[in-house]
């Protein structure tokens, strides 16, 4: 039996939204609960992990299967900006969020670099997974990293990637490797 990853990205917060950055106690927003229901027909899995940020799991519980916490797809730690304004960090410290959004080995939050979250998400594909479809319900700058490395892909790249609220990715595990894999819309 074939082992496959859908990586879902949780529906859309208010934080979001405002252009604030994220908190793991965002809720999703009212609006994106009524698209919700639509998923269990999209999706198929054999079982659901999620990050332990509350989006995640209530994304996850619309599939009406019991989900498992992992925290190796926890959102990266943005350290001192959680929670905060966008604009207000780029007002206090553009030098800072410029390097954190150019560099992928910069912390200037004091939490988490890309380059640190690339190597939890390493050690989440390097692990052990059952055979069948796992969905894991996370968060857009963690799917972007895992394309990266995946695609063995400069760190970088997450730069150049956007990922919308409810946007999935399918990995299949060939041996030891994942590849990206693509299925048709109709």
């Amino acid at each position: 039996m074939k082992t496959e990853l859908i990586m879902l990205c949780h529906a859309a917060t208010h934080a979001m939204k405002s252009g604030l950055f994220p908190n793991a106690g965002d809720a999703i927003d009212q609006l994106e609960e009524a698209r919700l229901p639509k998923l269990a027909s999209m999706f198929q899995p054999d079982r659901i992990v999620t990050s332990p940020a509350n989006a995640a799991m209530q994304t996850g519980r619309a599939f009406g299967i019991e989900a498992s916490v992992d925290t190796s797809w926890n959102d990266l730690n943005y350290g001192l900006w959680q929670g905060r304004p966008i604009r207000e960090i780029h007002d206090e410290d553009a030098v800072g969020l410029g390097a954190w959004l150019s560099e992928p080995g910069s912390a200037a939050h004091g939490g988490e670099s890309l380059e640190a979250l690339q190597t939890r998400v390493r050690g989440a594909l390097e692990g052990d997974h059952e055979a069948g479809v796992t969905l894991v319900v996370t968060h857009a700058i963690v799917v972007k990293t895992v394309l990266a490395t995946v695609l063995d892909a400069p760190l970088t790249a997450i730069y150049r990637m956007d990922l919308e609220p409810l946007s999935a990715i399918t990995l299949t595990r060939s041996g030891d490797a994942w590849r990206l894999r693509c299925k048709s819309s109709v």
